[in-house]
């Protein structure tokens, strides 16, 4: 396995660091600027691993009507997603990744408990197809995530948080799979959240703007806190204390105060709302609480803690609501205790891949 992923690294991310030159393994650029404009570098990974599930979830006897209908409006959804399932397609036929899945099999059958043939409703997976999408996680992530790493000053690992002083003495913490680049001088004070969450305690200094900028918005402050959210085409900014100016493209600007959330998608500003910022910045604690969430929400924040997969083959289970307060510095005891609490089973494939059904 450890031969297998130095081959593919070697393969596939030695062409060029600079994010506009890395290809996949058809040679096809990663996403083009119009799918690129449509996400962040975290909502990538999020992407990323839906494709990977709906990959494997292809491999076996067929779909039915409605699975049919779940995976062609999630490849519709945006160029995104369908540039996604492209590229990690593209890596699932790669020969060696075959050979490899055939050769890990019996590893990942030892964890199968009886499961050789594991069936789904009428989709079957075999122990070759689960090793193959462990290793496919694998490399995928590896892969797709060279560019955030290169253009990174401070970045976190699965699961980390992290609190790094400035250099104006201003503190910020980044939440599980985050990245900023940092630009200070004179007379500005610029971050730039390449993905994830952060938290930003800034000092008071009114002849240096603090600006944290993201793909999508830019959030400026004077001497504040505030959390500022990269997701899918959309950022979020919690202000905790003090106020903030949030802009988007060339649209107007909102000044949101204390205990107020607003969001930007699509070049547009939001309305500022209420929200309790204790719950919202929870994560700061390890802690991830939910109010009546539906679990496919919930499983999409447990996912950004996960080393792995967390794959959800019962659309049904996903509306069901939840509420509870969850420690994330423990993921897999967050899994343990969703399918003690929720309608569904659990099957952990290695520590890199659990299905729920």
């Amino acid at each position: 396995m450890r031969e297998l992923v130095r081959h593919f690294v070697t393969s596939y991310t030695s062409v060029s660091l600079a994010p506009v030159d890395i290809r996949t393994a058809d040679g096809a650029r990663p996403l083009t600027d119009e799918a690129r404009a449509m996400i962040s570098s975290a909502e990538e990974a999020r992407l990323r691993q839906e494709a990977v599930a709906w990959v494997i979830r292809l491999q076996g006897q067929g779909l039915l009507p409605d699975e049919r209908r779940a995976f062609d409006d999630w490849h519709a959804q945006s160029p995104a997603h369908a540039q996604m399932f492209h590229r990690v397609s593209a890596l699932w036929d790669d020969p060696d990744l075959r050979a490899a899945a055939v050769h890990t099999a019996e590893t990942a059958s030892s964890k199968l408990s009886g499961f050789r043939l594991f069936a789904i409703r009428r989709a079957v997976f075999s122990a070759t197809a689960l090793a193959a999408s462990v290793i496919l996680l694998i490399m995928a992530a590896l892969y797709f995530d060279v560019a955030t790493r290169w253009q990174a000053d401070y970045r976190t690992a699965v699961g980390e948080r992290r609190t790094i002083e400035l250099p104006d003495h201003s503190l910020m913490t980044l939440n599980t799979q985050s990245a900023v680049a940092v630009a200070f001088d004179g007379t500005a004070r610029h971050i730039r959240l390449l993905k994830g969450e952060a938290l930003f305690h800034v000092q008071h200094d009114a002849d240096r703007p603090f600006v944290v900028a993201t793909a999508q918005s830019a959030t400026r402050a004077v001497g504040t806190a505030f959390v500022v959210r990269a997701e899918a085409g959309r950022d979020q900014v919690t202000v905790l204390e003090g106020i903030v100016e949030v802009g988007a493209g060339a649209g107007p600007h909102a000044r949101v105060s204390a205990g107020l959330q607003i969001e930007t998608e699509a070049g547009r500003v939001g309305r500022p709302y209420a929200v309790d910022v204790s719950t919202a910045s929870a994560w700061v604690r390890g802690r991830l609480v939910v109010d009546d969430v539906p679990l496919a929400q919930v499983l999409n924040e447990v996912r950004r803690y996960y080393p792995g997969t967390i794959t959800l083959w019962n659309p049904r289970a996903g509306e069901i609501h939840v509420t509870g307060t969850y420690d994330m510095d423990n993921p897999s005891s967050v899994l343990a205790l969703l399918v003690k609490t929720v309608p569904v089973h659990m099957l952990s494939v290695s520590d890199r891949l659990a299905i729920l059904f």
